[in-house]
This record gives C-alpha cells, sequence and structure tokens, in this order.
C-alpha cells in the first residue's frame, strides 16, 4: 500500500509536457529495461485483428542476440522488435510465428519511426511512413496478464534480448491506422490521444524520474530500473 502511494503521488508530480521537453528513455542493450503492469489498455486489444504499433527508435546496434526487443510480453507472445539482417520484427502471438519487413531498412545512430499495423488481412511494416512490406496475415493479438517490457524482453533461448539505444514515443491502437505511406508523426510532439489508443508513452516528464506516464485514457504508468536512463531526445 505504501509503495502504491508513493507511485500515485509520483505521478502528480510530473511537469506538465510542453513544447520545451522532450527525453526518450536510453537502454544499455543488456540488462536495462522498463516494464508496463497495468495491462487494461492493452489487454483490451486481445483477440483482435485490426491494431497499429508504433514508435521512434535510435538503434545503436541489433541489441541483445542481434533482436532487440521494444515491446516484449513475459512469456507471451507479443513482440515488437529489431531482428537481424537490420529488419523490423513483429509476433502478435506464439501460434502465429515471427513476421518480418524487409533486410537493411533499420539505420544504426539515426532517429526513424518504426510501425506495423494490421487490418486483419494483411500485416504492414512500416520506416519513416514508408510501406516496406505487406505480409497476408489474418492472426489475432493475443495479449495476457503478464507485464509487458519496454526495451527488453527474453528470447526462446532464455537469454536477454536488450534494446541497445534509444526509444521515443510509444504508442499502440486499437485500430488500422495506416495501409499507405504516410507522414510519420513528429518525435517530440505531443500528440493527444483518440479513442483508438489505448497506450500513450511519451517518456518526457524529466530525467529525475523513473516513472513514464501513459497518456491514453487508460492512465498506466511505466517504471524503468535503475539502468535506463532519461535522455535528452536530441
Amino acid at each position: 500500500m505504501r509503495l502504491a502511494l508513493m507511485l500515485l503521488l509520483l505521478s502528480f508530480s510530473f511537469p506538465a509536457l510542453s513544447g520545451e521537453t522532450n527525453y526518450c528513455f536510453d537502454f544499455d542493450g543488456k540488462e536495462s529495461g522498463a516494464k508496463l503492469e497495468q495491462l487494461d489498455g492493452l489487454r483490451s486489444l486481445n483477440g483482435t485483428r485490426s491494431y497499429t504499433f508504433e514508435a521512434w527508435v535510435r538503434p545503436r546496434t541489433q541489441g541483445g542476440g542481434g533482436r532487440g526487443r521494444i515491446l516484449d510480453q513475459e512469456r507471451s507472445g507479443l513482440t515488437f522488435y529489431l531482428s537481424d539482417d537490420a529488419r523490423v520484427g513483429f509476433r502478435p502471438s506464439k501460434d502465429s510465428g515471427w513476421q518480418l519487413s524487409d533486410k537493411g531498412v533499420i539505420s544504426f545512430w539515426t532517429w526513424q519511426h518504426v510501425a506495423v499495423s494490421s487490418d486483419g488481412k494483411l500485416l504492414r511494416f512500416f520506416v519513416n511512413g514508408k510501406l516496406i512490406t505487406a505480409t497476408p496475415f489474418d492472426a489475432a493479438l493475443s495479449i495476457t496478464s503478464k507485464p509487458v517490457w519496454i526495451g527488453n524482453g527474453v528470447g526462446e533461448d532464455d537469454q536477454p534480448r536488450g534494446f541497445d539505444g534509444w526509444i521515443d514515443d510509444i504508442r499502440v491502437s486499437a485500430a488500422c491506422l495506416w495501409t499507405k505511406d504516410f507522414s510519420p508523426p513528429e518525435r517530440g510532439i505531443f500528440r493527444p490521444s483518440v479513442s483508438s489508443t489505448v497506450l500513450d508513452v511519451t517518456f518526457d516528464e524529466g530525467p529525475a524520474y523513473k516513472l513514464a506516464l501513459d497518456y491514453s485514457t487508460y492512465n498506466a504508468e511505466v517504471l524503468s530500473d535503475e539502468d535506463v536512463r532519461r535522455a535528452s531526445a536530441k
């Protein structure tokens, strides 16, 4: 109870978002990570075939095991990650298998917007708003009540899959937002949530805080471990 009260007080002490504030999480590609345990928003997507996962990333390398995780649910199939050969990967459930973009679409030491969007017929991969790969795919999302890691996860070999680099502006939507090329949302500019937004984490609370807030209507909190730094997202 004392811990819950402390987290609640911290959540109300964060400064308001402004155009002058733009931070991100800096992951070391090893053990560092942040954990989301309030899953009402993501759980609302369980069983759906229409969804969008997006984030701004600036990887230094491919990450742990060459497959650093952006989002990864514990002991579940849900995984949004960087895969080998500079690809974007996604798995909505254990039974659906690993889905991959074309090779060579990820750049290192460069900010880029990555997105995966499904309309229940095609799974589409986008980088900086450009449609990279469209794969026939109709598997539903499987989301359990287990915590979801940001910037880390575990591979099928039980080895860490840490993201090596910076992650910013993670957003998950209960809708297929894009089916063709689009202009990605500008990084660091606050986008108000809409009815389809189930998770919206900007990391802009400032470098002194280990908590990041979800600005969707679900109001979840992301708690980072001591190895995660909140860096200026320049």
